[in-house]
């Protein structure tokens, strides 16, 4: 039940995009891989992924790089989780394409695993780039 490390770095990615938000100046990947402890190739098919997600949009060139592709109040950590890893289901019997259980009438768990999904979708549709930002930028007033 654990989410992989790419939805760690592409959150702490967006976060670096989301801190320098609205500006529209691109910021480069080996910038925000050096700053954010992110293996650069890495971080590349990341990046890739969350544009194709439509999270993020690129500019080519010399002075190219990544930056936000709409407000990080629209971005949540659910968009995340969804592009990078799919949707996220604590058990193979919950599935959407999985078979069905033949023991699922009598399943005890079942119920229970719904509503772990229900609870950790709901709090990671709640918690959006701005909010990470803002508990981000509050943490490090405190720690000067």
């Amino acid at each position: 039940m654990k989410f992989g490390v790419g939805v760690d770095y592409s959150l702490k990615a967006l976060l670096h995009l989301a801190e320098r938000y609205p500006s529209n100046i691109p910021i480069r990947v080996e910038e925000i891989a050096e700053t954010q402890d992110i293996p650069e190739n890495y971080l590349r098919r990341l990046l890739i992924e969350l544009k194709r997600g439509g999270l993020v949009a690129s500019q080519k060139g010399p002075s190219g790089g990544y930056m936000l592709a709409k407000p990080p109040s629209r971005i949540t950590m659910a968009d995340v989780v969804e592009i990078v890893e799919g949707d996220y289901v604590p058990v193979e019997c919950l599935e959407e394409n999985s078979a069905n259980c033949p023991r699922e009438q009598a399943c005890a768990m079942r119920d229970v695993w719904r509503e772990v999904r229900d609870t950790v979708n709901s709090i990671l549709r709640t918690a959006t780039l701005q909010s990470l930002a803002d508990k981000r930028k509050h943490a490090l007033s405190f720690n000067i």
